[in-house]
């Protein structure tokens, strides 16, 4: 499953050029912590509809077994509610040259350096990206269904998390609880394909408790990961094409980029896919950030899955080896001597 649910990074505090920037990012965390309420007083007031009771009553129990079974911090993270609306919460505006794969980056206090940037207004989103786009950069916008403040607030269940299938939230739920576990500063990648690969492990493991390994539910999510490693490849093999290209002294780089993303339109309907999860494919806009956001979120899952195996697929143990790795100044390469000794 793939689930860009978007560690939108507030963590505001910071001065000089930046500050309009961060003015607007804190303005708008402060209106979504100022309309926060408990869950408990959301569900005895009765106002919401029963699916929405269910959901919400539904997000308290994963979050319950993503701490038991998984060993993932959830201090008071999703114990309060906030209506939004029909979201999304925000948007993150992704930057890249279009002569490489390699998006803009920008650097933030506590966090370090984050290859997007976020917005909670669309339209001063949008003058952003236009304003890059004039400036011919490769730009990538997108809606952001929840984020992570890394601990340093705590983080509300939204409206728009309501709608979510009951394995999508118990992805989102486990992938933002990892975040608040596991963080390396100025690692994004690193980050997001940690929380991406618990997440989906974590969210599987959750319906095969309850449901049990051959149910429906269960069946389903394991051909969305057949197809998400079919897919990884595919995505992968495109980077790798381009990666070549933009290397090379070719001059004519942009002209034949888009002949590597026009293949890759035919080529996807190729993939033996089972299932519908990557249909929208077809109508992405290709670009250098899209591919490069992608590989953010994706390109060090294999890793994880290793030490996963290495651990007996105990999800809880190789959530405890990544807290580990973290200390490290080489995460991935302390991962690494890990699985060579293990």
């Amino acid at each position: 499953m793939v689930r860009l649910s978007g560690c939108l990074l507030i963590l505001v505090f910071g001065f000089g050029s930046e500050i309009g920037y961060l003015y607007q990012l804190l303005k708008g965390q402060v209106a979504i912590l100022w309309k926060a309420e408990p869950i408990d007083e959301v569900l005895e007031a009765g106002k919401l509809s029963s699916d929405q009771r269910a959901k919400l009553e539904l997000v308290q129990a994963i979050r319950a077994f993503a701490q038991r079974e998984i060993g993932l911090n959830t201090s008071k993270n999703y114990t309060t509610y906030v209506d939004i609306g029909r979201g999304p919460v925000s948007w993150n505006l992704v930057v890249c040259p279009k002569d490489r794969l390699e998006p803009l980056e920008w650097s933030y206090p506590v966090v370090g350096a984050v290859p997007y940037r976020g917005y909670f207004d669309r339209a001063k989103a949008e003058e952003a990206r236009d304003r890059y786009v004039a400036e011919g950069y490769d730009t990538y916008l997108r809606p952001v269904g929840a984020y992570s403040t890394l601990g340093w607030f705590s983080d509300p269940v939204l409206s728009t998390m309501l709608r979510y299938s009951e394995g999508d939230l118990a992805d989102l739920i486990i992938h933002e609880l990892t975040h608040a576990t596991v963080w390396i500063d100025g690692d994004v990648t690193f980050n997001e394909s940690l929380a991406s690969f618990v997440g989906e492990t974590g969210a599987l493991m959750w319906l095969q408790r309850k449901y049990g390994a051959d149910s429906e539910a269960v069946q389903r999510v394991l051909a969305e990961c057949a197809d998400g490693v079919v897919f990884r490849k595919f995505m992968r093999d495109i980077a790798s094409r381009l990666d070549s290209l933009y290397q090379s002294n070719s001059p004519h780089k942009i002209t034949l980029r888009q002949q590597i993303f026009d293949s890759a339109r035919a080529e996807f309907h190729t993939l033996p896919l089972k299932t519908n999860l990557y249909v929208r494919f077809s109508s992405w806009e290709l670009n250098n950030a899209r591919i490069a956001l992608y590989r953010v979120y994706r390109e060090r899952t294999d890793v994880f899955a290793r030490v996963y195996l290495g651990c007996d697929n105990d999800l809880k143990a190789t959530v405890e080896v990544l807290r580990r790795c973290a200390n490290a100044e080489d995460p991935a390469l302390w991962l690494e001597e890990w699985l060579r000794k293990n």
